[in-house]
């Protein structure tokens, strides 16, 4: 929807990108960049990527565009989103709206500049009439789900945990701030997400529902849930969505850990094997597979009996510990459940 009218607006700009195919090509200059920002008007606010496809400058001027350096190039371009006028836009509520900016031959829809942006040498603000706009939802921003989809869950408020270290990409130990009790978070706006990695979450959730109380397989404690970060209106009334998953700290490390210290012989390991085999078995019975069993994926209890952890079934596969007959499969989550049991067992 178009920005309701009032003067009280400001721009928070966020991350700039541009493409690196100028780079292997050897041209001067990135055939698209973008920039990501919050448009705020007074109690509302829009996320925005703003992105141009295309180049700015002319076969005769490449060797000027290849002195321009890329501190310069999010100089200009920052400079020229923060003329658009984006009060005018149709743009979308509580999500990211992307604003695809091209000269394109033919279509209608230009953007409207503010007053100050007349008189600027900005290179982008000079071809701004010639180019038209379309306006999508950004398909790569951090798809969130909602709190709604796992009512059997319990819900733990975001802002209430603390994190004590980060233990991988995405992954965290934490605390509440009311009860110093240590839980691992992994969190759906993980360092370099991916839209593929919300599906992942949603399968880790269905695999921890499906999986309570199951020993030798990772326990839920709570799903963190915040407010939508994209909501527009503040008075909305949204559900909470998820941020991430509250999982059980299992204090006895990884098995990776272990086999690295060689500490093996401290523990009453024989029983390891039947264990893991145990929880698999959960798995297969149900229909699931694990494909990713590897000494990262198993830690200890206090108790030193081991537990399998990651249990979307559809995360990832270390290449590494592939079962030998599906070692080139490009796809190996889509073959056959026999052969993602058989590739389970050999692992």
């Amino acid at each position: 929807m178009p920005a309701p009218p009032n003067v009280t607006q400001s721009l928070e700009l966020k991350q700039y990108f541009e493409s690196h195919d100028h780079l292997v090509r050897g041209t001067p200059e990135p055939s698209s960049r973008s920039q990501a920002l919050i448009y705020r008007f007074k109690d509302h606010k829009w996320w925005i990527k703003v992105t141009f496809l295309g180049t700015l400058y002319q076969s005769s001027e490449t060797e000027a565009a290849q002195k321009i350096p890329k501190r310069e190039r999010r100089r200009e371009y920052q400079e020229f989103v923060n003329r658009i006028n984006y009060r005018t836009l149709p743009l979308l509520d509580d999500t990211v709206s992307e604003l695809v900016l091209e000269n394109s031959p033919g279509m209608t829809n230009h953007i409207d500049l503010n007053v100050e942006a007349r008189d600027s040498a900005n290179p982008l603000v000079k071809i701004a009439k010639s180019l038209s706009y379309r306006i999508q939802e950004e398909p790569f921003r951090v798809t969130y789900p909602s709190c709604c989809e796992f009512p059997s869950f319990r819900c733990i408020d975001w802002a209430e945990l603390e994190e004590e270290d980060e233990i991988a990409d995405g992954v965290h130990r934490v605390c509440p701030k009311t009860a110093r009790v240590p839980y691992v978070l992994k969190v759906v706006n993980r360092p370099l997400y991916h839209p593929h990695d919300t599906n992942v979450i949603r399968k880790e959730l269905e695999n921890l529902e499906r999986f309570k109380g199951v020993p030798g397989i990772v326990q839920p404690v709570a799903i963190a849930v915040s407010s939508n970060p994209y909501m527009t209106a503040r008075t909305s009334d949204q559900p909470p969505v998820i941020s991430g998953i509250l999982l059980e700290f299992y204090s006895g490390g990884s098995l990776q850990r272990i086999l690295k210290e060689d500490r093996v012989k401290e523990y009453n390991w024989t029983r390891w094997p039947i264990q893991i085999g145990t929880a698999l078995s959960h798995f297969h019975r149900a229909g699931q597979t694990h494909m990713d069993n590897k000494p990262a994926n198993v830690v200890l209890d206090a108790q030193g009996n081991v537990v399998l952890i990651d249990i979307s079934g559809s995360g990832g596969i270390t290449y590494s510990w592939r079962a030998p007959e599906i070692s080139h499969e490009r796809s190996p989550f889509d073959l056959p459940f026999e052969a993602r049991l058989l590739h389970d067992v050999w692992a």
